[in-house]
């Protein structure tokens, strides 16, 4: 979670969060309006979301516009299950994938909706799409802060899969596996229709 003067960022997982972070910590680093979370492995905050944060720090984040980064379900979850796989040597089969499961650090099985919904317990007023990210990114803060550098794409074009998956769900998926991803979605595809205007199923 980043909090600002009039904003909350909140770190969705695999979402070009850490690259996010990275671009602001960068580009206002002089600002003291600006709070960024510890990355601190022995205490895991930054993915908290709004709830969370007010009742472990005591503090009122109601009056602050939301922002929060989001993905195409089909390439979020390819990248979480990689993300799981490689940290915890969790292998998920095309079977629990599909339909939108992941296993979690502890072995445990999640799901994409999940996840969502935790990150929108409050209603996010910027949505920034990993797809578009210099776009959004740009779009979004500049309502709320001077970067300073000014950013260009060059500073964009440093972003990389960190994942490995290599991006194309095609590989992954037929058109038929994606309608099958999406039904057994129903609060992302509720979601990234809103955000994006289609579902990528042909």
């Amino acid at each position: 979670m980043i909090i600002g003067e009039k904003f909350i960022w909140l770190h969705f997982p695999k979402c070009a969060g850490t690259f996010t972070e990275s671009l602001l910590k960068q580009h206002v680093h002089e600002d003291m309006a600006i709070e960024f979370d510890p990355i601190d492995p022995d205490n895991i905050i930054w993915h908290q979301n709004i709830p969370k944060r007010e009742e472990v720090a005591k503090v009122d984040l109601g009056s602050k516009d939301v922002i929060c980064n989001f993905r195409r379900l089909p390439s979020w979850i390819i990248s979480r299950v990689k993300y799981e796989e490689k940290r915890s040597g969790n292998i998920a089969p095309k079977a629990l994938y599909s339909v939108g499961n992941f296993y979690n650090d502890s072995g445990e099985i999640s799901h994409a909706d999940t996840v969502l919904k935790k990150h929108t317990t409050r209603v996010v007023n910027h949505w920034i799409r990993v797809e578009h990210l210099e776009e959004d990114f740009i779009n979004v803060f500049s309502k709320f802060i001077k970067f300073t550098p000014p950013l260009d794409s060059s500073f964009f074009q440093k972003r990389v899969n960190t994942s490995g998956w290599g991006n194309d769900i095609h590989n992954w998926f037929s058109n038929d596996d994606l309608i099958k991803l999406y039904n057994s979605c129903p609060l992302w595809s509720e979601y990234e229709f809103e955000i994006y205007g289609n579902l990528l199923i042909d």
